[in-house]
């Protein structure tokens, strides 16, 4: 084998490494991403067993009823500029938190006037665990799989006043799409809560 055959076998291996390493790094987003429509799939059905019918219809007519959960990318344009405080809003206009983007950190001031802890729901089991946490995770087994510096791994911290949530700060997010999640995760989450705490059941 001559010597430029070797070289492009070398190639052909690398290209062949990298493409397994991107196909396992899509398959662990797309696993994240089925479990985040069944947390919202969840919230559907818990809608809908609230909403009360007026008259005696079939359970599958009632729940064609209410409206789909939306989890909807916000569009940022060129004017978005990095550390400048922009606000979150929910889909009626309603102030969610102050977000503040810095090139290895987004922080998320939440609203004084909407009362969030830890603990509740969906900020526990949705925005911690299925998004955060998981993210978390998928760093750290490429850390240890030497794909990722040590340190470069996203991490998280809810800020507190008292049990009452006030900051969210997550930090090496470094792929675009990653904040997009993050960002999206996040309103949602706020959104959601402050329908609970409108329409109590």
């Amino acid at each position: 084998m001559s010597s430029e055959d070797r070289e492009k076998v070398k190639s052909l291996a690398e290209v062949k490494e990298y493409l397994e390493q991107r196909i396992a790094e899509l398959e662990k987003e797309l696993a994240l991403l089925k479990q985040i429509v069944e947390v919202v799939d969840e919230q559907l059905v818990e809608k809908s067993f609230k909403k009360p019918a007026i008259t005696q219809e079939p359970k599958e007519t009632v729940k064609e009823t209410v409206p789909p959960v939306k989890i909807e990318p916000i569009q940022f344009t060129p004017e978005v500029e990095l550390g400048r405080a922009r606000i979150l809003k929910s889909r009626t206009g309603e102030t969610l938190a102050t977000v503040l983007i810095s090139p290895n950190e987004i922080r998320f001031i939440v609203n004084p006037s909407i009362n969030v802890k830890v603990d509740m729901k969906p900020f526990s089991s949705f925005l911690v665990k299925k998004v955060l946490e998981a993210m978390n995770k998928m760093d750290l087994e490429r850390v240890e799989k030497g794909k990722l510096p040590p340190g470069q791994e996203l991490t998280y911290m809810i800020v507190q006043d008292g049990d009452r949530v006030k900051e969210i700060i997550v930090r090496n997010f470094r792929e675009e799409y990653r904040l997009r999640e993050i960002i999206n995760a996040i309103r949602w989450t706020l959104e959601t809560i402050v329908e609970k705490q409108s329409n109590p059941p």
